[in-house]
């Protein structure tokens, strides 16, 4: 008995003790983080598989707003890979896991969630003029344009309900579904 709780005690000291922490007060997309904490309201249990190059993933994500705060958990089998809160007025906390790359900016990953979740007039309005959001009349698919008519990402929505979304920039695309409770 005591083994296993020795190794518990280790295994998490090592999944929690090195976690990485980064808070922003100001974070560059503010506008698309107010809308996302003003949108995300209750609790939302999500599946999230994608691809990036020639790798594969599958996570959970689970949402929690309620009008001042936002909460995203992604949470790979027995393990949490990252947690991002953003708060009133304009605070960004992001906490990963080792395993989790550095190069996975939480202000990217706070861009790509205003992608994905926000109306398409809240994202028109709050995108700011470096980008365009383009629907089709049916609401089911946009893209997101940059100033210079570039492609930066296409959101779908699947006939299941589930939404494809694929970022043209950084070359991966992913599809999320709500996972019903």
């Amino acid at each position: 008995m005591f083994g296993r709780v020795l190794g518990l005690g280790a295994l998490l000291a090592l999944f929690c003790g090195c976690a990485t922490t980064v808070v922003r007060e100001e974070p560059s997309h503010a506008a698309l983080a107010e809308a996302l904490i003003e949108n995300v309201k209750g609790t939302k249990v999500q599946m999230v598989e994608g691809a990036w190059k020639d790798e594969a993933f599958a996570a959970e994500c689970v949402l929690k707003g309620d009008g001042e705060m936002l909460t995203a958990v992604l949470l790979a089998p027995q393990m949490r890979l990252a947690t991002l809160t953003l708060k009133q007025p304009h605070t960004l906390r992001w906490d990963r896991a080792p395993q989790v790359p550095s190069s996975l900016d939480p202000e990217y990953v706070l861009f790509d969630m205003a992608l994905v979740l926000l109306p398409t007039a809240t994202l028109s309005e709050k995108i700011g003029e470096d980008y365009r959001v383009d629907e089709t009349a049916d609401g089911r698919r946009r893209r997101v344009v940059d100033a210079r008519g570039r492609l930066h990402s296409v959101r779908q929505v699947l006939p299941d309900g589930g939404v494809y979304f694929r970022n043209a920039v950084y070359g991966y695309e992913l599809t999320v579904k709500t996972i019903p409770q």
